[in-house]
């Protein structure tokens, strides 16, 4: 009954989804050339290829999406015979994706139809998919059932799921959820913790595996700015705290005057926060201070007695690692952000740090602590006085720093594995759709 009324209320708002575009056009958040697409309608041509289609609202899930495609190529599914088509939500994700079939990837971007029974039907008819993967939590209720429909194997991968969303699926009652999650054919979930949500669902196959963000692509790195960097700041021991918020530029301003009243200054903090239109006001923060800071968008370079360097720039955070003793991985230091991917640094092969809130990258931060090649800070009432000094401890330390950047590496590696055995899964499923595992 749910399932019906679900698909009646997409009925009745039809008629406000072209205004809702235009809306979002207007914002900035649409393409105005390629609004047919929610609309189920291809704005580009087919390929003579099998096609497997992977979605991943943003690019975070895109991330994952690639991560996959790559080892399903390394696999099993052969460039020669296989094409991707890869749906996303967003401009700066479809941005990515489409940087990345520039580089060579054998994929086409659509962005994802709305979930109205008619635009999927469309869609599905049109593409007509080998396989459909919808990555990390953005599953819709039509997308899925309806390719599950058309005889398309349809799978979650990388999936996490919070216990309210659990609830909330639960309270739908046996209906929609049923549907859904019956009709998915496996569920490759991030963690047992995850994979057993998915079970009480009612989905018939599931495996815990890893988050495929834990094995995302190396950011290009800028070599000439690495070695200006490494020029100026010889023997500095250097702490980047990569994609700040409000609240953490404050702790590290603690940072530096713990730092600065015990006479240390050896060390360095690289400051580039998630949003660069907070730059002007971190650099007054740091000012008031009484520090000095040099800002990358001038093409300033740190001198040796600064305690803080502001990268306020898009594009270099590869290079910034790079040059890096520690990573202090932010997001993690206040509330409601969750924490960010630590998986660059990992890649890195650098030791990492994040504060208590990690609750967005629990599974690409427990691999990194059980691997040794990080520190997670509990919640306590003084947990950012902690933070403090374990960094300090950590920079005073480089033959441990070392040790857990290679422990760091090695779990990525794993990671790696785990994705490889995600692809054996869907060759299977692929080669038989039958097939229990």
């Amino acid at each position: 009954m749910t399932y019906i009324i679900y698909n009646f209320l997409w009925r009745l708002i039809d008629y406000f989804l072209s205004s809702y575009l235009n809306y979002r056009v207007k914002v900035g958040k649409e393409n105005q050339s390629r609004l047919n697409e929610r609309f189920g309608k291809s704005s580009i041509s087919k390929i003579n290829k099998k096609m497997i289609w992977l979605h991943g609202s943003s690019v975070g899930e895109s991330v994952a999406a690639l991560a996959l495609a790559n080892s399903m190529l390394k696999i099993g599914f052969k460039k020669k015979e296989f094409h991707f088509l890869i749906t996303t939500n967003t401009l700066t994700s479809s941005n990515f994706v489409n940087n990345k079939i520039k580089d060579g990837f054998p994929g086409i971007h659509q962005f994802n139809p709305f979930d109205h029974p008619k635009y999927v039907e469309r869609f599905l008819n049109y593409w007509k998919p080998e396989m459909a993967i919808f990555m990390e939590s953005d599953f819709w209720p039509n997308l899925i059932c309806k390719s599950s429909d058309h005889n398309i194997p349809t799978i979650l991968a990388s999936s996490q799921m919070s216990k309210k969303s659990s609830r909330f699926w639960k309270g739908l009652g046996n209906g929609l959820a049923k549907k859904v999650f019956k009709s998915i054919d496996l569920v490759l979930a991030v963690d047992p913790v995850n994979a057993e949500l998915f079970k009480n669902l009612g989905t018939k196959r599931v495996r815990s595996l890893t988050s495929l963000k834990s094995i995302a692509d190396k950011p290009k790195i800028n070599v000439e700015y690495i070695k200006q960097l490494k020029d100026c700041l010889k023997n500095k021991s250097i702490l980047l705290a990569a994609s700040t918020h409000a609240g953490e530029e404050e702790i590290l301003i603690q940072l530096a005057n713990n730092l600065r009243s015990k006479g240390i200054n050896n060390s360095l903090t690289i400051i580039a926060p998630r949003h660069i239109k907070r730059s002007k006001n971190i650099k007054k923060l740091i000012l008031n201070a009484g520090y000095d800071v040099k800002c990358r968008s001038n093409n300033e370079l740190p001198s040796k007695s600064d305690y803080f360097y502001l990268a306020d720039t898009m594009g270099e955070m590869g290079s910034l690692i790079e040059i890096s003793n520690l990573v202090f991985v932010a997001g993690s230091l206040v509330k409601k952000i969750g924490g960010h991917n630590p998986v660059e640094a990992a890649n890195f092969g650098k030791a990492v740090i994040m504060g208590p809130y990690t609750e967005k990258c629990n599974a690409q931060i427990n691999d990194l602590l059980w691997s040794g090649g990080a520190v997670k800070i509990e919640m306590t009432k003084n947990f950012k006085n902690i933070f403090i000094e374990k960094v300090i401890s950590l920079l005073n330390q480089p033959l441990i720093l070392e040790d857990m950047g290679k422990n760091a590496l090695e779990a990525y590696g794993y990671a790696q594995l785990r994705a490889d055995e995600a692809s054996e899964n869907l060759l299977k499923i692929y080669n038989n759709r039958n097939l229990i595992l």
